[in-house]
């Protein structure tokens, strides 16, 4: 029997049977597929961070940068809370941990311990001269055992300050490093060490405006706490900010407009 169908003569039509559902469920029939590209485009944005985020020192720089900025005090004329003093220091050193001073250390409020002359005895006492006005605190005022607290505090945060300041550096300069796209990276680094200095010394200087209203041991708690935490958004909101702007220069192409024809 020939494979070849014969053609039907003038006239004769054929008759089409219809495929009911279940003879068309069997029909093996190829499934379509969707090739894969392997080239992709790099993600801008936000979803570039992704590998960026967990080398971020923020939290350490934004921490131990409060050991080393000058927080102002609002209403103070010029008085900021620093763990440092400014000014003649005695050759032995300063044996106060806390200033309340103006840049040129002349106007102060220091939390010292030493021989009190007031009380004739060793202790934690403060230490003013030109700041009776702000703080309300004489000279020699004794500032018992919160005084005692405070002065730890802030002695060995003086030094654990710095050190996270270090540390953070030292991870940001890593994730520089280690980042696909360097440039883009040291933008935010550079943009987030600024935010967080600036936030620092804005909600520092809220946060120690609002504490002075109790003592000068809230000053120095809510200006060391604000600038924590006005550091760690500052950083954050900086890095955020250095990485646009990178992608918006990385992105835009200027076209140079024509020359004009010269004026004879």
């Amino acid at each position: 029997m020939s494979g070849k169908r014969e053609p039907l003569p003038l006239g004769v039509h054929a008759q089409v049977e219809p495929i009911d559902a279940g003879t068309l469920a069997q029909i093996d029939m190829p499934t379509p597929t969707l090739a894969a590209s392997h080239e992709s485009t790099p993600s801008r944005g936000a979803g570039s961070l992704v590998g960026d985020v967990p080398l971020s020192g923020g939290i350490p720089y934004a921490a131990g940068q409060a050991s080393i900025v000058r927080i102002p005090i609002p209403g103070t004329n010029g008085l900021c809370i620093e763990l440092r003093p400014r000014g003649w220091v005695p050759q032995s050193g300063s044996t106060s941990t806390l200033f309340f001073q103006d840049a040129a250390g002349k106007r102060h409020l220091r939390l010292d311990y030493g021989y009190n002359v007031r009380t004739r005895t060793i202790d934690y006492h403060w230490n003013q001269k030109g700041t009776f006005s702000e703080f309300g605190i004489a000279d020699h005022l004794p500032a018992g055992a919160a005084g005692k607290v405070a002065y730890n505090a802030a002695k060995y945060f003086r030094y654990a300050g710095r050190v996270l300041v270090v540390v953070g550096v030292a991870i940001d300069v890593v994730s520089i490093v280690q980042a696909s796209k360097p440039l883009r990276r040291a933008s935010q680094v550079v943009a987030g060490w600024a935010g967080a200095w600036a936030g620092c010394e804005v909600v520092g200087g809220g946060g120690a405006a609002l504490g002075t209203l109790a003592s000068p041991l809230g000053t120095a708690i809510g200006g060391i706490g604000g600038c924590i935490i006005g550091g760690i958004g500052g950083y954050y909101g900086g890095s955020i900010a250095g990485g646009n702007v990178y992608d918006w220069a990385e992105n835009t192409f200027f076209t140079p407009l024509p020359e004009a024809a010269g004026v004879p």
